[in-house]
C-alpha cells in the first residue's frame, strides 16, 4: 500500500492511490467509520431483515479484514437485507460531505434482486421509490449504474462503464462537496462524469449510509460484502 496525502476543501485526507483506493484517514471535524471487525454487527446500525422463509438476516462474516454480510437466498419470496441508521440521518448533505465504502458482490444479483449502496433518506422496501438517494445500484450481470434523487433532480441508472466479478472487492466513494454536482468513484476512477448529478433541491438535505439488496419475489438471490464504510464532513455548511 502507498499512502500519500493532499487536502481537499481544507480537509487534510490520507489515502492509498494503488491498492484499494481509499480515503484511509480523513482529518475532518465529523468522521464516521466502521471497519466491521467485531463478532457482530454494531448497536449503531439499524438491520433490515425481511423474508417469510429464507434467510436474510445480515452478520459480521468471518472474513479477513472484516465483512458485514447482507444475504438474500432462493426462497420464493419478497426478500430484503441491508443496515442502515434506521432512519437517524445525520449526515448533511452542504457540509462537504463525502462517503466511502468497499463492496464485494459475493453472489451477483439475479431475477428480480436489486442492490444499491450510498447515501440515502428515509428506507423503503423498493429503491425505486426512496425519496433522496445518492448511490451506486447493480440489478444483475454485475453491471454497475449510478442513481441520485432529491424529489426534484432525478438521474436513472446512469452507466458506469463498470462490471463487478462476484467475490472481487472494489472500493466506491460518493464526493457531495458540490452539491449541484455530485460526482461518483470506482477504485479511484471518476464514473458517469458526462452526468451531472443535481442534489441542490435542499442544501441541508440529512441522509443516512444505504446498503441494500431486495427482490419483490421469486428465487432470485444475491450476496453483498461491505468491507468497510466510511463518511466525513465539516461540522457547519
Amino acid at each position: 500500500m502507498t499512502t500519500r496525502s493532499r487536502y481537499e476543501s481544507g480537509i487534510l485526507t490520507f489515502f492509498d492511490d494503488i491498492a484499494n483506493y481509499e480515503r484511509v484517514a480523513p482529518v475532518a471535524p465529523v468522521v464516521f467509520y466502521d471497519d466491521f471487525l467485531k463478532n457482530a454487527i454494531d448497536v449503531g446500525w439499524t438491520s433490515i431483515d425481511v423474508s417469510a422463509g429464507g434467510n436474510t438476516t445480515p452478520i459480521q462474516a468471518g472474513a479477513a479484514n472484516g465483512v458485514a454480510r447482507l444475504p438474500l437466498d432462493v426462497t420464493s419470496e419478497a426478500q430484503e437485507s441491508g443496515l442502515t441508521w434506521g432512519d437517524k440521518r445525520s449526515l448533511v448533505l452542504n457540509q462537504g460531505l463525502i462517503f466511502e465504502c468497499r463492496v464485494a458482490l459475493q453472489t451477483l444479483p439475479t431475477l428480480l434482486g436489486i442492490a444499491v449502496w450510498g447515501v440515502a433518506g428515509n428506507k423503503n422496501a423498493v429503491a425505486d421509490t426512496v425519496a433522496e438517494s445518492a448511490w451506486f445500484r447493480v440489478d444483475g450481470n454485475g453491471v454497475v449504474t449510478v442513481e441520485t434523487d432529491d424529489t426534484v433532480h432525478e438521474q436513472t441508472t446512469i452507466a458506469t462503464g463498470t462490471t463487478l466479478t462476484a467475490g472481487l472487492f472494489a472500493t466506491f466513494r460518493i464526493d457531495c462537496r458540490t452539491i449541484t454536482d455530485v460526482q461518483f468513484f470506482i477504485n479511484g476512477a471518476r464514473v458517469a462524469a458526462a452526468t451531472t448529478f443535481n442534489m441542490s433541491q435542499v442544501a441541508g438535505l440529512l441522509l443516512q449510509p444505504y446498503f441494500h439488496i431486495a427482490k419483490a419475489s421469486g428465487a432470485g438471490l444475491g450476496v453483498v460484502d461491505v468491507d468497510f464504510c466510511r463518511a466525513w464532513m465539516r461540522r457547519a455548511a
